[in-house]
């Protein structure tokens, strides 16, 4: 019992120096002295657990904990601030990471949070917001948001709201307009992903032996000297080659 007595005491004189080096009140140099297994609970209770919430290892484990009870707590709060905030570039910014992650709720809402005052017919919007509706399966907005980027810059060619508005028509099953759609924009589209949506959609209409020619020339260009195939236009040719009987 001696010892342990000693060693409450040894613990009670070490928290006082403790206390007496960071600042802390003097009643607190009675209090471990004089009843030191209680001082020093107390001491340990209401001086040292606060203090170690606030280093910043303590905040981090705070932090995790909440975002395993409350993982979209913070990502929602970027959004909300992203779309109240003025900054168009701020609001593509999230939306473009929003679609990465597949948030395409998210995504699209930034996108019509962007598209007000002169950016409301930004190519660049528009066609994230298409996107952003076609990804999150809304086929029928993404058509409504592209022909509303038509009727704005008529003479624009976009390849990837062209592309988009191709797709979705075929979403919306309106393949005979998907298919002229896919036909046009595959003559200047940079890639071999439309040539080979289209050859697609052609098996899917009953047309293979067009079908057949569109993966072949697909595949036969990918392989021509001096072209640059990336990563995108890799998985196409991956497919295009799949499809070949």
């Amino acid at each position: 019992m001696p010892a342990i007595g000693g060693l409450h005491l040894f613990i009670a004189i070490g928290l006082a120096v403790h206390a007496m080096k960071t600042g802390r009140p003097n009643y607190w140099l009675y209090i471990l002295l004089f009843v030191p297994l209680l001082g020093a609970i107390a001491y340990f209770l209401f001086e040292l657990v606060p203090e170690l919430a606030q280093t910043r290892r303590a905040r981090t484990v705070q932090a995790n904990i909440g975002t395993i009870l409350n993982p979209d707590r913070e990502w929602r709060e970027r959004v909300s601030q992203a779309e109240l905030c003025d900054s168009v570039d701020a609001k593509r910014g999230l939306a473009e990471e929003c679609m990465r992650k597949g948030r395409w709720y998210d995504a699209a809402a930034l996108y019509e949070a962007a598209a007000q005052g002169i950016f409301a017919d930004d190519p660049a919007i528009l066609a994230g917001l298409a996107e952003a509706q076609l990804g999150g399966g809304n086929a029928a907005g993404a058509i409504t948001t592209i022909d509303r980027l038509r009727a704005a810059h008529p003479s624009l060619r976009h390849q990837e709201a062209h592309l988009l508005y191709a797709r979705a028509l075929e979403a919306v099953g309106r393949n005979d307009d998907a298919l002229r759609e896919y036909e046009t924009v595959s003559r200047y589209f940079a890639g071999f992903e439309a040539r080979v949506r289209w050859g697609i959609l052609l098996l899917k209409q009953g047309q293979p032996a067009r079908a057949q020619e569109l993966f072949n020339e697909a595949v036969r260009a990918s392989g021509a000297r001096g072209i640059l195939v990336t990563s995108r236009d890799k998985e196409w040719i991956r497919v295009a080659r799949s499809q070949l009987r």
